[in-house]
């Protein structure tokens, strides 16, 4: 067998495990990310009086490790909503309908069907709305 064909065979034979590695670590990768991942559902938005801004309720789920919840947040009319960077006036564990009631343009009422099981987070105000829960 000559030296070249050697060489050949034994770098063919490095390079199998080398690359086998590689898309192991990529699908560990790959699963592992998965199970930081939260779910979000978008479930209503309800428009202030003038329109100009909404309440959005959404369900979140994380996984086996952190509960179910229901949140909410208030956004500018024409703004996306992002469960990353829009900040939540709203936290209850576990999926809940949520009864949304504007009183103004500046004050919005929050009720709960049946009563909430446990609130993580419930906000006095977000930004210039007053939030009166029932």
């Amino acid at each position: 067998m000559s030296r070249r064909r050697w060489i050949g065979i034994v770098a063919a034979a490095l390079a199998v495990p080398v690359a086998a590695g590689f898309l192991f670590v990529a699908f560990i990768d790959n699963v592992m990310s998965g199970f930081g991942a939260c779910r979000v559902v978008r479930q209503k938005a309800y428009a202030s009086p003038s329109g100009g801004k909404l309440v959005v309720v959404v369900w979140k789920a994380c996984g086996a490790n952190v509960p179910d919840s229901t949140q909410a947040s208030i956004i500018a009319r024409g703004r996306t909503f992002s469960p990353e960077s829009t900040p939540t006036f709203l936290s209850v564990r576990e999926h809940q309908d949520v009864r949304v009631a504007w009183t103004g343009e500046h004050a919005v009422r929050i009720g709960f069907i049946p009563g909430a099981a446990q609130i993580d987070k419930r906000d006095q105000r977000a930004g210039d709305v007053a939030i009166n829960y029932e």
